[in-house]
């Protein structure tokens, strides 16, 4: 009995080394979430960045002409995602620009 208490500090005493490993393993984990959250914050500054733009265009020239524009990129964008990328394999893809 005991030698059982004896060896009790030996196997569960907070060793410098077994405080390093729990440590290690905390830190990381507050790292992803350290970085989870500059991702969330860049997101985020990019979406007000491209309101603020939106807003000074319809300022500045107009809702019709920004509207205009926008459909036509929306449009370009779709016409090049929709084309089949190997539709005849003898033939080559010709790219339509809106």
């Amino acid at each position: 009995m005991q030698h059982w208490i004896v060896d009790w500090p030996v196997h569960y005493a907070h060793t410098p080394e077994k405080q390093a490993e729990k440590a290690l393993q905390e830190l990381r984990l507050e790292l992803f979430h350290a970085e989870q959250r500059v991702l969330d914050a860049q997101l985020q500054a990019d979406y007000y960045r491209a309101r603020l733009t939106f807003f000074e265009e319809v300022a500045k020239r107009g809702i019709e002409p920004v509207s205009d524009q926008r459909k036509s990129q929306q449009e370009g964008s779709q016409t090049l995602r929709s084309s089949p990328s190997s539709s005849n394999p003898g033939t080559p893809n010709k790219l339509t620009v809106a």
